[in-house]
């Protein structure tokens, strides 16, 4: 981003605080497995160089970092306040294993090894063209051979019917002087549902309250906020020296929502996948992608063998299968059974030994296509009952402090009411339940405690609650 004091860009992430959130589709442990259906081994997360541009104030780095201890992790952004906040909840958090730079990505220095991964969630459409061409060439430069970046952007597919009601907002406050959601509720107040075109509108302004007024400014009301054709940042990745290898979430290569019979109108288009690709982003109106690319002398091989797909690890996704075979019936009631643990595919396949290799991997492949299945690089075991006496790791506990989304153990966000945070920063495990019930019921006695509790331990936020064998190759936490 540019760091003249004049820059709109520089003065929001300057004098406003970007909202910490962690992103689930920059996870390396999701990216690396777009890599591999795409056919690139990349390093393994757990010692690996990381580089996230745009990390505000760390929300997304750090857990990764304490998660993967003998990695190492560098976060650079313009916003100084908020790189001091990162060092400052890193140190916290007893995390020795990640830097933090403000620094413009222009004038930034890495030094001469390069990275595994490199992270850039909402940078590109929010920057002047001449950084999202240094952000491309950059990545070039500084990755691994091997190396992936996940870079996500907005498409002026889904953007185009959007742009107007920004546009038609921005007008009204400068007409009004009033605050942004105030002239959102009015425009939404307006459009008569009965209409196509006032329930289409109606959708995307709600889309836009549900955001609310801390992501805003940052997102839809950015000062930059420039969508592109899919075709036109390929292309732009291309002159750089970077080839497009796949969606983070391999799910979304087509948008999930498309229909099966749209999806079928696409096959004459299958010998120019580019534009099967933006036809599929007209048919639903996308806005927004988060892609793995790598340089375009990566040594890749065509798709993910058999074997590849079995070394990965898997879990039930959130879609029920309909009208499944009884192949597929068997691998679904396995992945239930050892739900909500994500495991290697081996261990899915050694409890299955009577079925056919070649039809288990196409079913597994054609799983994690279509969501039924969500892949990881590495197994992830935890125990979903609450411990006796629960206790958050030294970085949750400094979130809980400061009032700051949890990310779980899926890289997920979770934010909480204020008050529930006093319950959180007491989980440091010397209190038992029926202490934190006391402590939750006086701080917050409308809180259901046995059931929010659960909640916590669903999402794997307590330790220990992860046993990994040498085998699974999952991270310790």
């Amino acid at each position: 981003m540019p760091s003249t004091a004049d820059c709109p860009v520089d003065q929001l992430y300057q004098t406003r605080r970007y909202p910490a959130m962690s992103h689930p589709l920059s996870d390396p442990a999701v990216t690396a497995v777009a890599a591999r259906l795409g056919g690139l081994t990349t390093a393994e997360p757990g010692h690996a160089r990381v580089l996230e541009i745009g990390c505000a104030s760390g929300h997304n780095l750090l857990p990764l970092a304490l998660r993967w201890p003998k990695s190492r992790w560098v976060g650079i952004d313009l916003a100084v306040p908020a790189i001091a906040e990162a060092r400052q909840v890193a140190v916290e958090a007893g995390i020795g294993n990640a830097e933090f730079h403000a620094v413009d990505l222009r004038y930034f220095d890495p030094g001469e090894e390069p990275f595994d991964y490199i992270i850039a969630h909402g940078v590109f459409s929010w920057v002047p063209d001449e950084v999202k061409l240094t952000l491309l060439d950059f990545c070039r430069r500084h990755l691994a051979p091997a190396g992936v970046a996940t870079i996500s952007f907005n498409l002026a597919a889904g953007w185009a019917h959007r742009q107007p009601i920004i546009a038609m907002v921005r007008d009204l406050q400068a007409a009004t002087g009033w605050e942004l959601i105030a002239t959102l509720n009015l425009l939404r107040d307006t459009l008569d549902e009965a209409t196509p075109h006032g329930a289409h509108l109606r959708w995307i302004i709600d889309d836009m309250l549900a955001k609310g007024p801390d992501i805003l400014p940052f997102d839809d009301f950015a000062p930059v906020n420039d969508p592109w054709r899919f075709d036109q940042f390929v292309l732009a990745a291309a002159h750089a020296g970077l080839r497009w290898i796949g969606e983070s979430d391999p799910s979304e290569n087509l948008p999930s929502v498309l229909s099966d019979a749209s999806r079928e109108a696409l096959t004459p288009l299958a010998a120019t996948p580019l534009h099967a690709q933006l036809a599929a982003d007209f048919a639903v109106g996308r806005t927004f992608r988060s892609g793995v690319l790598c340089r375009d002398d990566a040594p890749t091989r065509p798709g993910l063998s058999n074997d590849g797909l079995f070394d990965l690890a898997v879990r039930a996704g959130e879609v029920t299968p309909t009208g499944a075979t009884p192949l597929a019936q068997a691998l679904y009631q396995s992945l239930a059974a050892v739900a909500p643990s994500c495991v290697p595919m081996r261990q899915i396949v050694a409890a299955m030994p009577e079925a056919d290799s070649a039809a288990l991997a196409r079913l597994v492949y054609d799983g994690i296509i279509h969501g039924l299945i969500r892949p990881r690089i590495e197994a992830l075991r935890y125990d979903a009952r609450p411990p006796s006496h629960p206790s958050l790791n030294p970085l949750l506990l400094a979130c809980a402090r400061r009032g700051l989304p949890f990310v779980d153990v899926w890289h997920m966000p979770w934010g909480f009411p204020p008050a529930h945070y006093e319950v959180l920063a007491a989980m440091d495990g010397t209190r038992s339940h029926a202490d934190l019930a006391a402590v939750a019921h006086a701080c917050c006695p409308e809180l259901d405690f046995e059931p929010w509790l659960q909640h916590l331990a669903d999402r794997g936020l307590f330790q220990p609650h992860q046993t990994n064998t040498e085998q699974d190759r999952g991270p310790v936490f």
